[in-house]
């Protein structure tokens, strides 16, 4: 086994130690990452959770796991369907792959979806880069920049993708007993998304979140629910831990997820009052990202949401 002061470099992320045998890869803005995964030493087993974007930053997953305890991996959790947490899963079918029943379904509808969209547009990473070459504000540059990074990555190894669903399905949450630690996957609901599930390792008091935290960082609402997401986040409160890995954005602490919490409590507040004003969206002016989110990394996301919270107010589908 590796020591843990030995250092694992890799340009996709940073492996940082959160406990003893336990490991965040935190992913590097625009280098094909795209999102967080976790690495976890069971005993005998080795446990992946998520396994990022493309097949490039998962595989240097893979290897560091491999170099991490000195054995292949057996175990792979997927916390939704979104293709940058899944999208390397092909590298590790030799491992059981554990989602929910619901993340399975969609996984294998909306990777079909993402791969056809990607392959019949080849020209699209070229339209960010003349973006990225016309835009003059700062923040809004790095943001371009970095989806560009990512855009390129994927599209390296594009042809060679193949959409690797789960192998086994559970309902509600599954725990993994091992020599060193339990580790429990966790279906939370509709947040982030129609599927998302969270892995909490109870005898380090250690949670990887995945999509439904994001820690100083924009969240995405575009297939979620922010009232239930609001609700999520306080049962996640109720956990006992002590470090939450994100799913985007360095590891974090009780304080971050309440700090998400309060976000999503103003933006629909937000919204609800912009909606009284007029029923027209075309009408409605989106203010600024407030002061204490103006920091946050892609902060075009707050107009998204916004208009996201909107166009459910208009169609009565937000209750």
């Amino acid at each position: 086994m590796m020591s843990p002061a030995t250092p694992i470099q890799s340009p996709y992320f940073t492996l940082e130690q959160v406990a003893d045998g336990v490991y965040a890869a935190i992913a590097k803005n625009g280098a094909g990452a795209m999102s967080n995964a976790g690495i976890i030493d069971l005993g005998e087993q080795t446990l992946v959770f998520d396994t990022m974007y493309t097949l490039q930053a998962g595989q240097a997953l893979l290897d560091a796991a491999q170099q991490l305890f000195d054995r292949p991996v057996s175990l792979v959790g997927n916390s939704h369907f979104h293709m940058d947490h899944v999208g390397a899963n092909q590298l590790f079918k030799d491992a059981a792959i554990l989602s929910t029943k619901t993340t399975r379904t969609l996984m294998i509808e909306r990777s079909k979806q993402f791969l056809e969209f990607a392959r019949s547009n080849p020209g699209y990473p070229e339209t960010v880069k003349q973006r990225l070459q016309q835009e003059t504000d700062k923040q809004k540059r790095q943001e371009l920049s970095d989806h560009l990074g990512d855009l390129l990555a994927m599209d390296a190894s594009l042809s060679s993708v193949v959409p690797t669903p789960p192998t086994i399905t559970f309902d509600g949450s599954l725990t993994l007993h091992g020599s060193k630690r339990t580790a429990v996957l966790i279906a939370m609901g509709n947040g982030h998304s129609d599927c998302d599930s969270v892995l909490y390792l109870p005898d380090d008091k250690v949670m990887f979140a995945a999509d439904l935290l994001f820690v100083k960082s924009h969240p995405s609402l575009q297939t979620g629910n922010a009232r239930e997401w609001i609700k999520i986040l306080g049962q996640m409160n109720d956990q006992s831990f002590h470090k939450v890995v994100p799913g985007h954005g360095p590891v974090g602490e009780k304080k971050d997820v309440l700090a998400l919490r309060q976000y999503l409590l103003e933006l629909v507040e937000k919204a609800q009052a912009l909606h009284v004003l007029t029923r027209s969206l075309e009408q409605i002016a989106i203010p600024s990202v407030p002061e204490p989110y103006a920091e946050w990394n892609v902060s075009s996301l707050y107009r998204q949401n916004l208009q996201h919270l909107l166009h459910q107010l208009s169609t009565k589908i937000m209750t």
